[in-house]
């Protein structure tokens, strides 16, 4: 009976056509497209042995040369066949993403080495003995009695395989799963129908049925690209990365956080941001396929790019990182726009450097702003153990871990009347002390607070410290007035804002005309409706209102005429360049303008003797000068004991 060759010429077009588009989209460039890549192969040459040797059965008449050719399509079908289930084996690992777990297990090593061997070996021996198979006279094909040992060593790799899908179906995709295991239940059905009916060669066709799976559901390109940016989506990397950890997979990844690529959006809009961020992956693609660097290239978001590898060595990451930082540096065109990238670039080994899954994407999303604008590349264990990184780094534990024991102080510096010739006010200040890293500046645990979203419960811890304070202490007995109190602007848009501080000044028990809060320009332009909103309900109970770091932005006098506040307070960057005639104009006429809208003038920064008595002599044709001083020349914030004892002090 002849034998039927139609499937393995199916088998054939359909590897052929998956090879080809593999090839064609470079899908190879990972362990796993490279051994499914290999996998697709020796099937491909195990169809065509198998289907010369059916061929040569069914047409050659017997003689030496049909023969020799039936010999050499079986031996190009078993050496082929019999390497392919070591190979799925590998290909599991791969696609799993637990190569390391194979590669340090030399034991499993040995014995995957051992058994491909074997099956070598025998190979080779059967050209003396025939104790594998045989070809008859009449060319057809004979098992030998060691065939078996074939069998029994691709059920062990099968068995292998199915063994490791089994124990690490946590850490794979479920899809995944499934589409590594349907290759078993495939292939021995075309085992037994081949064996009922040894005639129909169906075989070959059921491994080329199993590739089309794997090519649909696992190689989806679709699904791990992210069509605007040609990198790995960020689900994806997410999901590979958390995998990694899981595992304990030494890995290196090196971060490029291009830092203008808000400025890079408005400049080229859009639709050429889009292509900008394509040809970005693009060119970072190319660096890493010319350093022959296995890497995976994906993006995070804002301007954040990623290359994931399994070269752990530190030393092969480095030359990479530094081209591509020589790259960002360079102008890129982009339909005729030319753009130049400022780019930070971190490298981190994993878990050496870095443990944990959070972590890793904490740091991807701030580390150039918590390694500072370091421009070279930076290598992450080496700036890790600095305290100012790690206080950084570790802002978010530190917060919460200041929050819940209090560790934060309130500081009050005093403010002098110009008018008065005394002290009539003070300003509180949050510092916070660390029990690890001890004084942290405002500086850096303020602007991550909010961030994070800390700052409104820091918000009110000084709300409620401050009125503690006024309720405790006879502000008319230290010639206080008042006491300034700044609010974020996360605080200016609280829906309950109104609320929470009416309720906090009741319970305290105060007087609602002791607290100033004081709003930068910033906060009271962010939600207007809202900010109005509270600032009128407040200033309406009596609560005092400061407009704080007047002239740092785009000044909305505006904004000044409109909100019910009480007093301006000039920046410190206006005294720092008092000597430039220009400047002393546009402080002169400020405090001019802003006294003639009846507005109280508290300049800040002031740290000299000098710059003190020009801004109390300041006079305009209608009013005195600047009402107000706050420095380091009258004093700096001090504690709670030591600004009262200053206070009654200076009585």
């Amino acid at each position: 009976m002849n034998n039927i060759i139609y499937f393995d010429i199916c088998a054939f077009i359909i590897l052929a056509i998956f090879i080809s588009s593999m090839l064609f989209k470079k899908q190879m460039r990972d362990r796993a497209n490279t051994m499914l890549l290999i996998l697709m192969e020796l099937a491909a040459i195990a169809t065509i042995g198998d289907f010369m040797a059916a061929y040569i059965e069914n047409y050659y008449e017997a003689s030496d040369v049909g023969m020799l050719l039936a010999y050499a399509a079986n031996y190009l079908y078993f050496l082929a066949h019999n390497l392919m289930f070591p190979i799925y084996t590998l290909y599991i690992y791969a696609t799993a993403d637990i190569w390391h777990i194979y590669k340090q297990n030399k034991v499993t090593v040995c014995l995957w080495w051992g058994l491909v061997s074997l099956d070598i070996v025998l190979l080779i021996i059967n050209h003396f003995t025939h104790i594998m198979f045989r070809i008859t006279e009449d060319l057809e094909y004979v098992r030998g009695p060691f065939i078996i040992v074939y069998y029994l060593v691709a059920a062990f790799f099968g068995l292998w395989g199915l063994w490791i899908i089994i124990k690490y179906k946590d850490i794979v995709r479920h899809d995944k799963a499934v589409t590594l295991i349907i290759l078993y239940p495939i292939i021995f059905s075309a085992i037994i129908i081949q064996a009922i009916w040894p005639n129909v060669l169906v075989e070959m066709l059921s491994v080329a049925v199993a590739v089309l799976f794997f090519m649909i559901v696992l190689q989806r390109h679709e699904y791990q690209i992210d069509p605007i940016t040609g990198a790995m989506k960020y689900a994806t990397s997410i999901e590979r990365i958390n995998a990694i950890f899981a595992m304990h997979k030494p890995i290196t990844i090196t971060f490029i956080k291009i830092v203008n690529h808000n400025n890079i959006r408005l400049y080229l809009g859009q639709s050429r941001y889009n292509d900008y961020l394509r040809a970005q992956t693009t060119a970072l693609s190319s660096i890493a396929f010319r350093h022959n660097y296995p890497v995976d290239v994906f993006y995070l978001e804002n301007g954040t790019y990623g290359f994931l590898s399994d070269d752990y060595d530190i030393n092969n990451a480095l030359p990479i990182a530094e081209e591509v930082k020589e790259h960002m540096s360079k102008p890129m065109d982009v339909d005729g726009f030319s753009v130049i990238s400022d780019a930070r670039i971190c490298v981190v080994r994993c878990p050496e450097d870095v443990e944990d899954f959070s972590t890793i994407f904490t740091l991807a999303t701030t580390f150039h702003e918590t390694l500072g604008k370091i421009n070279d590349v930076v290598l992450y264990a080496e700036h890790r153990n600095d305290r100012d990184f790690m206080i950084r780094n570790e802002m978010d534990e530190i917060l919460l871990r200041a929050l819940d024991n209090r560790s934060f102080e309130m500081y009050y510096q005093p403010i002098y009347s110009t008018t008065e010739d005394r002290f009539v006010s003070a300003e509180a200040l949050i510092r916070l002390k660390d029990e690890r890293f001890g004084f942290i500046p405002p500086g850096v645990f303020i602007p991550m607070a909010e961030s994070s979203g800390a700052i409104h419960e820091i918000g009110d811890y000084v709300l409620d410290a401050v009125f503690d304070f006024i309720a405790r202490n006879d502000l008319d007995e230290l010639g206080l007035k008042y006491i300034e109190i700044n609010l974020s602007a996360a605080q200016c848009i609280e829906v309950d804002l109104v609320d929470k501080i009416l309720h906090m000044i009741a319970t305290k028990g105060i007087d609602a005309t002791r607290v100033s809060l004081e709003i930068t320009e910033t906060a009271a332009n962010i939600n207007p409706a809202i900010v109005d909103s509270n600032v009128h309900r407040l200033h309406d109970e009596g609560i005092r209102f400061a407009l704080d770091d007047y002239g740092t932005g785009y000044s909305n006098i505006r904004r000044v005429t409109t909100l019910p506040v009480d007093q301006v307070k000039l920046d410190k960057s206006f005294v720092d360049d008092i000597d430039n005639p220009q400047m002393w104009i546009v402080i002169r006429d400020t405090i001019m303008m802003l006294r003639e809208m009846g507005k109280e003038v508290l300049v800040e920064g002031v740290e000299t003797k000098e710059v003190a008595e020009r801004l109390i002599r300041v006079n305009t044709d209608l009013l005195q000068g600047c009402e107000l001083i706050q420095g380091f020349y009258f004093c700096k914030p001090l504690p709670e004991s030591e600004f009262i004892e200053f206070i009654k002090s200076r009585l």
